[in-house]
């Protein structure tokens, strides 16, 4: 089934926040991801920073997949073991530590 043109929204994804371990982490530097929709395969694709590039059927699915990116990067990245990780894994890890911070609890 093909999706209408007029209900392709390739409009940029902005990124500003995500929740890893139960902790929220922001950035005041937006991450912006290109949107495209695969006309032949009935996909949106978004690509960003830190070597991004997700796809799915819907805007939502993909907006889902990128949380799950980030936390996942998060865990595995910027608070693994860094002997554990190669040169870029690692440069990586420090660029979103750099790009992140910790939102303090409201309470």
């Amino acid at each position: 089934m093909t999706t209408p043109a007029s209900e392709i929204d390739v409009s940029p994804m902005v990124f500003t926040e995500f929740v890893s371990n139960g902790r929220r982490y922001r950035t005041e530097e937006p991450l912006v991801f290109t949107t495209e929709y695969l006309d032949e395969d009935e996909m949106y694709l978004i690509e960003g920073e830190f070597d991004i590039a997700l796809w799915a059927p819907t805007r939502e699915k993909v907006w889902d997949m990128l949380i799950e990116t980030m936390d996942w990067m998060w865990r595995e990245l910027a608070e693994g073991d860094p002997e554990l990780l190669a040169r870029v894994p690692l440069e990586q890890g420090a660029q979103l530590r750099e790009r992140f911070t910790l939102v303090p609890d409201a309470a």
